[in-house]
Parts: structure tokens; C-alpha cells; sequence
């Protein structure tokens, strides 16, 4: 499964699973952590909570995703919930992903960004 985002280009993230499952891969990316508002009558319908970059996954989306679970269970959400949907930026700058989070991050504004 995979899924677009973006008002003013649209960017095709990958299905990274459950949050609580995931295995941050070893390379650049742009991600967001999900969730379904209304699971049984809109499975597939997923909300943003959280745009990351990394230049290397695995080593600087554990601490991010930290905080994200913060917020989400202090609004009484309960980290099975959340899911990862991944966009890889294998050769891409810091200032390449920069500016795509950014811009999906106006577009959405995720709560956990906030």
C-alpha cells in the first residue's frame, strides 16, 4: 500500500507498518506517522500526526518518534494506532528534505509538529 501527500506537488510514501513494529531503515527519507480517525468506516483513510526527515533513519527517528508517542498518548491515543508511511530520498541533501517536510507540513500542519 502506498499513499500521496502534498497540495502543491504530491509525494508517494510506502508502507512502513505499525508503528509499534517498525524497524527504521539505514537511509535518508522523509516519513509520517498516521493514524485512522474512523478505522470502520474509512480503513484506509489515514491523518497525519507527524512529518520527520532523516538523513539515516534508523539512527534519528527513534528519538523523534519518542516524542511523537508523548503527544499521541496525551491525548489519549494508544500507540497500536499509529502507523509509518515512508518516502525514500536515497542521494538527497539535508536542504532537499528540508524543504519537502516543510512543505508537507504547511500543507497538513500534523499536531505533532506543533
Amino acid at each position: 500500500m502506498s499513499v500521496s501527500w502534498g497540495r502543491r506537488q504530491r509525494y508517494k510514501f510506502s508502507n512502513g507498518g505499525s508503528l509499534n513494529f517498525w524497524v527504521p531503515p539505514a537511509f535518508p527519507a522523509v516519513y509520517a506517522i498516521t493514524y485512522k480517525q474512523d478505522a470502520n468506516n474509512r480503513p484506509k483513510s489515514h491523518t497525519v500526526l507527524f512529518f520527520g526527515e532523516a538523513s539515516d533513519l534508523s539512527q534519528e527517528a527513534p528519538a523523534l518518534n519518542r516524542r511523537v508517542l508523548e503527544t499521541w498518548a496525551d491525548t489519549g491515543g494508544d500507540a497500536e494506532d499509529l502507523f509509518v508511511f515512508i518516502l525514500p530520498m536515497h542521494g538527497s541533501t539535508r536542504g532537499e528534505r528540508l524543504r519537502v517536510h516543510q512543505e508537507l507540513v504547511g500543507d497538513y500542519r500534523p499536531a505533532a509538529n506543533d
